[in-house]
């Protein structure tokens, strides 16, 4: 865990890759294992932050302060709402327009993950 003033940046791990997020309760104990929900407050636009992804694979790296997220891009009709699918798991994320291409996997160029605990 990272602090910087009330800031709380925690280390995870999770089956898809490693990164540092900001949390958003009480400090959780080192190691412990919780069931999270993510949140990306970026909007996307193509070949800008979310473009057509190498790997076929999802995956999480974190490089220079950047996250790298690849997962299947899931979107219903001309929403500008989606969804990046990562196993099991979905994160919602907000599209400046619909990506019109059909796509395996794209890849989500990001700096800051919110991490909430679900209680769960």
């Amino acid at each position: 865990m990272v602090s910087d003033q009330d800031i709380l940046r925690v280390r995870f791990n999770s089956p898809f890759g490693d990164g540092v997020a900001l949390w958003s309760d009480p400090a959780p104990e080192i190691g412990e294992d919780l069931d999270v929900e993510f949140e990306l407050d970026e909007v996307f636009s193509w070949q800008k932050n979310i473009m057509p992804s190498i790997e076929n694979t999802p995956q999480i790296t974190f490089t220079n302060d950047t996250h790298s997220i690849i997962g299947k891009l899931i979107q219903d009709g001309d929403d500008s709402c989606a969804a990046l699918k990562l196993g099991d798991s979905i994160i919602l994320i907000e599209l400046d327009k619909p990506i019109r291409q059909e796509l395996d996997l794209v890849e989500l160029r990001v700096n800051t993950i919110h991490l909430y605990p679900t209680n769960v």
